[in-house]
């Protein structure tokens, strides 16, 4: 296997970057739902979060792997088969919007406009959590993230992103937890089928799913997104809000970890020199 070379440039800090896109990205589609049941503080706390993690997020790609010159680029000279490209246009649509959507409950607004800026706000959360995992599935130079279930895994990382955030804010509201147990059970199947594609296609991409089976940071993600499943799912009986909190912490570690392991585990095919 001498001559396969690990992914080493997006590793930890990107990771970081896209669990902060998961939580923005489902905290305005939450958001978005809780005003339509008139939860406005709910959906104020969601709407900052659909605005301050992706910035985050953004700040953290720019200085790791991006420069400002690089940033201007993708945007004065927009490539439409560039999924970057494509994801930096989802992205600031969903700051935008979300921005507006939390302006407009700060000057106590209602009706119509909060609720469409909200919806297209969601939309756009929506795309940016699928696209992180589109803009893996069709990256050429890594075999290992050449797989369908890649935009499913980033859909569910999302997900389970806001409805973290909101079980932290609401958590004694069932709904959200149990819904956060389905969400991390889906991601740990999802990710395991991911793994078997893996591990039936070519060699590179073999080789990248037993390094990532061999990695105890892959272990412990799956096995925290199992256990928090369970528990959420528990929170139908057991209705604590201690264990919703517990989910939610289960649900942001699991998600943290287990892209981590799909990025650091990728590999490339190239002969080194000897």
């Amino acid at each position: 296997m001498s001559n396969f070379v690990l992914n080493d440039i997006w590793g930890v800090e990107i990771a970081i970057e896209m669990t902060f896109l998961a939580v923005g990205s489902f905290s305005i589609v939450l958001a978005f739902l809780s005003i339509l049941e008139g939860r406005r503080r709910d959906a104020l706390i969601g709407g900052i979060l659909g605005v301050v993690f992706p910035l985050i997020a953004l700040a953290i790609l720019n200085l790791h792997l991006l420069k400002p010159e690089a940033a201007y680029l993708v945007f004065t000279s927009f490539q439409p088969r560039s999924w970057m490209a494509i994801g930096a246009v989802g992205i600031v649509v969903l700051l935008i919007t979300s921005a507006i959507f939390t302006v407009l409950l700060m000057l106590g607004k209602d009706g119509v406009a909060v609720k469409v800026v909200g919806l297209i706000a969601s939309l756009a959360g929506i795309f940016v959590a699928t696209y992180t995992g589109l803009v893996l599935s069709y990256e050429r130079g890594i075999p290992f993230w050449h797989s369908a279930a890649i935009p499913i895994i980033g859909l569910l990382m999302g997900a389970i992103g806001g409805l973290s955030a909101y079980s932290i804010i609401r958590p004694g509201d069932m709904r959200i937890t149990s819904s956060l147990g389905v969400a991390m059970l889906l991601q740990a199947a999802i990710f395991s089928i991911h793994i078997h594609l893996s591990s039936i296609g070519p060699a590179v991409a073999k080789y990248s799913a037993e390094v990532a089976l061999a990695n105890p940071v892959f272990i412990i993600g799956m096995l925290l997104s199992v256990i928090g499943g369970l528990l959420g799912l528990s929170t139908f009986r057991l209705r604590s809000r201690y264990v919703a909190l517990t989910v939610a912490v289960l649900g942001l570690l699991a998600i943290a970890k287990l892209r981590y392991t799909l990025l650091a585990s990728g590999a490339w095919e190239y002969p080194l020199l000897r």
